[in-house]
């Protein structure tokens, strides 16, 4: 893999596609696309041309200043394991540090909790969220 690239703006084409690839074809699931997808904004990364990874961002629905919710982080399965999703969670961060924000939320599926735990996020509950019969919980992390 040679040195990644970031796009923050003009990606969404980019973004849907790696998440089809790991949420629709590889994880089953359903309802990947939501109204949310109107409003947030995406990193992309890049393997040379090729896109492997992505996230979203968006401002705090519940008008909590400075803070963004951060989803639909997704890696290409043979790019895992080499901390591209690091990388796609600071340029996350990045993204919305650009527009003032200074807390992330983010809904962590269950296999997912400790792979944002070595990015500095915490939980900030122990309560279970279902989201398509998957285990998540809410953490977040001062950016």
């Amino acid at each position: 893999m040679s040195q990644l690239t970031v796009k923050i703006k003009d990606n969404q084409k980019d973004a849907y596609s790696v998440r089809l690839a790991v949420f629709v074809a590889e994880q089953k699931f359903q309802n990947e696309f939501d109204d949310t997808d109107k409003i947030c904004e995406y990193v992309t990364l890049y393997d040379e041309d090729k896109c492997i990874a992505t996230g979203r961002y968006f401002p705090d629905p519940k008008g909590r200043k400075d803070t963004f919710i951060f989803g639909r982080i997704a890696v290409l399965k043979p790019y895992r394991g080499e901390h591209v999703g690091m990388s796609v969670i600071a340029a996350l961060e990045t993204a919305a540090k650009l527009k003032g924000g200074k807390k992330a939320l983010l809904l962590a599926e269950g296999h997912a909790v400790g792979f944002y735990e070595k990015c500095g996020f915490v939980k900030t509950e122990d309560r279970t969220v279902y989201s398509e019969a998957c285990p998540c919980y809410w953490m977040e992390k001062n950016i």
